[in-house]
């Protein structure tokens, strides 16, 4: 059976024939990373400072080699990982389902019919209907596009928790995007000011006249981190999204946005009594 160690840190294949030159290999060796220990059953909590975890690493492929045993280490290895990888794909499971769960909010429309905005969830059904709107939101829009990137751009969205989707029962009908901190020039401030800033909003045209937009704002104000002061979006001229904005609070500024088709910038100060205790506020964390 094979008898050898390949180690990443010093490329070096360890076997009997080179231990004490792999010992002096790996004494320049700045560190072994953590990983590497959990993969021997070495917990890099207790194994002290840089040489001396050095020194278990060195002492526990030495035990497997000298004992003939090298292909016991490298299952070890393989077990050890397989088990880590497990373990974290469950802890950003988790991680995804406690997002997910925190974001549910149900509103009603104009018409009384439920509608939910949740996040985006990052599987096919979902992306294939986010693809969709967002491919419709920049048809709509003045910008120019590249339908090619459409794709990347949706996708690190979605990765990022920055999408959200208003759902008509299992229809995505629409969508919010957030970014937790945008600077702006901003009336009576001297200097740039963090906001929460609402990227994009969109409802689908056949759903419109149905005040979902103002859902999709209501919704963005409820997110909105209490470390925050400021949340702000731009728009054009012409679009009714100016209308919904001065609706629910917010101010079109004397200084025009950096952007040169969205040039009105909207700001809506946030007050004590908007942070009201609920499940979808964001933390300054998340």
């Amino acid at each position: 059976m094979d008898n050898k160690y390949n180690d990443a840190l010093t490329k070096m294949v360890v076997d009997e024939t080179n231990l004490e030159k792999w010992k002096k290999k790996l004494s320049i060796v700045s560190n072994v990373p953590t990983g590497f220990l959990l993969n021997m059953d070495i917990n890099p909590k207790t194994a002290g400072n840089a040489d001396n975890k050095k020194r278990l690493y060195f002492e526990r492929v030495k035990t497997f080699i000298e004992n003939k045993s090298g292909h016991l280490l490298n299952k070890l290895i393989s077990v050890n990982k397989s088990h880590r990888m497990l373990e974290e794909k469950k802890a950003e499971y988790n991680d995804i389902m406690r997002r997910y769960n925190k974001s549910i909010k149900e509103y009603n429309d104009k018409y009384d019919t439920k509608v939910i905005v949740r996040l985006v969830l990052n599987n096919k059904k979902e992306k294939l209907m986010a693809y969709l709107q967002y491919f419709n939101y920049k048809k709509q829009t003045r910008e120019t596009y590249d339908p090619k990137v459409i794709i990347d751009e949706v996708q690190d969205y979605i990765l990022k928790h920055q999408m959200f989707g208003l759902f008509v029962g299992d229809l995505m009908m629409g969508f919010l995007i957030i970014k937790k901190s945008r600077k702006f020039d901003i009336d009576y401030e001297e200097e740039k000011v963090e906001t929460f800033y609402i990227q994009e909003v969109f409802t689908d045209i056949n759903m419109r006249g149905r005040k979902l937009g103002k859902i999709l704002i209501d919704y963005a104000l409820l997110l909105c981190p209490v470390n925050k002061q400021y949340v702000s979006l731009m728009t054009y001229e012409g679009n009714n999204m100016t209308n919904i904005a001065i609706s629910m609070g917010f101010v079109l500024q004397k200084k025009p946005s950096v952007c040169p088709v969205n040039k009105l910038l909207f700001i809506r100060k946030m007050y004590q009594s908007d942070f009201v205790k609920n499940t979808n506020r964001m933390t300054a964390t998340e």
